[in-house]
């Protein structure tokens, strides 16, 4: 009896390898009420949006572009965020001169991050954003988060070593994180003055300043090269600066399930963004 047990066990451990840890580890981790079994997503608002006077039905015109200077190439949101807008009954023009509203976005990281992290910490190192002006909401931060996390490795302990580790590291909660600085800009019938952030950069992942940027989060490290002033200029577009990060995560979650869930959060915040 003890030796068909054994074999019982044996063979659980065997399954659970060769038909993937990640399927068993969440599926005793919904068991457990561990919260990474499902997936999660969320948003963080590093520089948040401003608070600005919701505009007459007839202004609600809204311009959005959005460019990707990050790693991660293939991701273009620009649908997205015109969807998003236009869902919440604003009028998306393609002459940014016709509009009340511009709001331009740059994709500056996506990857893995710490989890628990949102993705801030990588946000928090990238200084000013570019096209704002200066000294506007750029000392907001969000307070970090203080639900604690657990591995939950023990979930494989007594299935045979093999299983055990591939259990442990399948149970590991990893997340990801897209990270958007955008530019919103007021019209006013008179040119207002004001000083604007500008910069060069190789990657987006740089902070401001002039040098070179090092930045490095669950394993992972990106550099650039960057050079930035500020410029004193007049227009009739009054540039605020806003910084997203997005997340997700789950446990042992790639990259492919991740991205989907971000792309939803991202087109949610859009009317966040965009005045009442």
């Amino acid at each position: 009896m003890k030796s068909r047990l054994l074999t019982v066990i044996a063979l659980g451990a065997f399954v659970a390898v060769t038909t993937g840890c990640t399927t068993v580890s969440r599926g005793l981790g919904s068991i457990t009420a561990n919260k990474y079994a499902k997936p999660r997503s969320g948003t963080v608002w590093t520089v948040p949006p401003p608070q600005l006077e919701p505009p007459a039905p007839d202004k609600r015109t809204v311009y959005i572009s959005f460019s990707n200077i990050s790693d991660a190439s293939d991701i273009n949101l620009t649908g997205q965020l015109r969807q998003a807008a236009v869902d919440q009954g604003w009028t998306v023009v393609t002459d940014p001169t016709q509009a009340t509203y511009r709001l331009r976005s740059r994709l500056r990281f996506f990857g893995e991050v710490e989890p628990e992290s949102g993705g801030r910490n990588i946000a928090n190192k990238m200084g000013w954003i570019a096209g704002a002006a200066t000294g506007i909401g750029t000392g907001a931060l969000v307070a970090d988060a203080t639900d604690s996390w657990a591995y939950g490795a023990a979930a494989g302990a007594g299935a045979g070593g093999l299983a055990g580790i591939g259990i442990a590291n399948a149970s590991t909660p990893r997340e990801w994180a897209a990270i958007i600085d955008f530019v919103l800009e007021e019209y006013s019938a008179t040119e207002v003055e004001f000083e604007k952030f500008t910069d060069s950069s190789t990657a987006g992942n740089t902070g401001g300043g002039a040098g070179n940027s090092r930045m490095s989060d669950s394993g992972s490290s990106n550099t650039g090269n960057s050079s930035s002033a500020s410029i004193t200029t007049k227009s009739n577009y009054f540039p605020h600066g806003i910084r997203l990060s997005s997340w997700a995560n789950q446990m042992n979650m790639s990259e492919e399930e991740a991205l989907p869930l971000i792309e939803e959060r991202i087109g949610k915040v859009v009317t966040q963004m965009l005045p009442q």
